[in-house]
């Protein structure tokens, strides 16, 4: 692995295993959030008037860390997937990691080396470990 260490590594790997169940659990929970009917009680009200705002409420809570960090990881994927879109390494990406195939098969489909196959990788995660820096979501 060299530049990137293991867990970094892995961590990367996690988002892109899980690209798909993270960006629809993001859909469901800003829709829930969206359409919430009101507020809970107590909540951001206040001021001299104790009125609450609905509208700031919600705002407050799409741009909670946990929903903008995994927005981020959702946007560092697809710019990697649209970085190697077309290509071998893109294809790669999409049998490793969205489909879920093993080694030997993704070298004999692409008729790749095992050596390929992991500089490819290795080259992926790179790339997309420098988007995340990017992002401010990992320290470099």
């Amino acid at each position: 692995m060299g530049i990137i260490d293991r867990k970094t590594y892995k961590k990367i790997e996690y988002y892109f295993y899980n690209y798909y169940a993270i960006r629809r659990e993001l859909q469901y929970r800003k829709e829930d959030i969206i359409e919430e009917a009101r507020p809970a009680v107590g909540e951001w009200g206040g001021g001299i008037s104790y009125h609450s705002d609905p509208t700031a409420s919600k705002a407050i809570k799409l741009c909670k860390d946990n929903i903008m960090e995994d927005e981020k990881w959702v946007r560092v994927v697809e710019r990697t997937i649209a970085k190697f879109k077309g290509t071998g390494k893109g294809r790669l990406l999409q049998k490793k990691y969205f489909d879920e195939l093993g080694e030997i098969h993704i070298c004999r489909e692409l008729h790749i080396e095992r050596a390929t196959y992991f500089n490819w990788r290795t080259e992926i995660i790179l790339y997309a470990a420098m988007l995340a820096a990017q992002e401010g979501l990992l320290k470099v």
